[in-house]
């Protein structure tokens, strides 16, 4: 092995919305724990990306420089970040072992699984159990959804004009904040377009974008909503029962 070994790192998120710093800073933390400057390891990061895609670009990359032999190290932060269980998981310790390059894990069971095996069968049980652990989160996720869905709530998007209540109901928004549009809002640039109004024109005293009001305008169950207070969705129609 060369004196100053050669380093690289792979970081991934699933969604926007997941933060990559905590694996960040286990990296850095790992390599100056070995002398290493962090600012020398090659980073590989693919950020919204789910571990059961193949065809991550920066994955790929790094997949094909550990086949020139470029890497002493890879460092990870957790097992599951590489990939979910499966051929893609598998190829990369097969690469890993024809390169000779060591698998750092930051945040597992097992802190390194080495060319000669040692460590893998370890991170495949970490992994096995992540991936397991995933499974339960999703059924427990849809479970929740099922049960808010059958006590009224709604989910997902609120429309326009409306709003969720602390509860997760919905209800008319009929007291709006100055950069929100209420339900009073919509129905009066409905009407508008009922007499003869353009889109462009009947959006311009609101937030809200003429193609909105072309998709609601259009969509006659979800236009009854606004105009005649009435609604085939039965969440829909309970928040609109006091209008009506």
């Amino acid at each position: 092995m060369r004196t100053d070994p050669e380093v690289a790192c792979y970081v991934r998120s699933s969604t926007e919305k997941q933060t990559v710093e905590h694996q960040y800073d286990d990296i850095d933390e790992w390599a100056d724990q070995r002398d290493i400057d962090p600012a020398e390891i090659d980073r590989y990061v693919d950020l919204s990306q789910s571990g059961s895609d193949p065809g991550r670009e920066q994955f790929e990359e790094l997949i094909d420089a550990m086949r020139t032999g470029r890497y002493d190290y890879v460092v990870i932060w957790e097992i599951s970040r590489l990939a979910r269980l499966g051929s893609t998981y598998q190829e990369f310790f097969e690469v890993a072992e024809a390169s000779d390059t060591v698998i750092a894990i930051t945040d597992g069971w097992v802190d390194e699984v080495r060319p000669d095996g040692t460590g893998k069968l370890i991170a495949d049980i970490s992994a096995a159990v992540a991936e397991e652990e995933r499974r339960r989160l999703i059924k427990r996720v849809h479970a929740g959804v099922r049960r808010a869905r059958n006590a009224g709530k709604w989910l997902g998007e609120v429309p326009v004009g409306f709003e969720r209540n602390n509860e997760g109901y919905l209800q008319p928004l009929l007291n709006p904040e100055p950069n929100e549009d209420g339900y009073l809002d919509i129905r009066t640039a409905l009407e508008e377009i009922e007499e003869g109004e353009s889109y462009r024109q009947a959006a311009k005293p609101l937030d809200t974008t003429r193609q909105t009001l072309s998709r609601i305008d259009q969509d006659d169950g979800r236009k009854q909503w606004y105009l005649n207070a009435t609604a085939e969705d039965d969440r829909v129609q309970d928040a609109l029962e006091d209008l009506s």
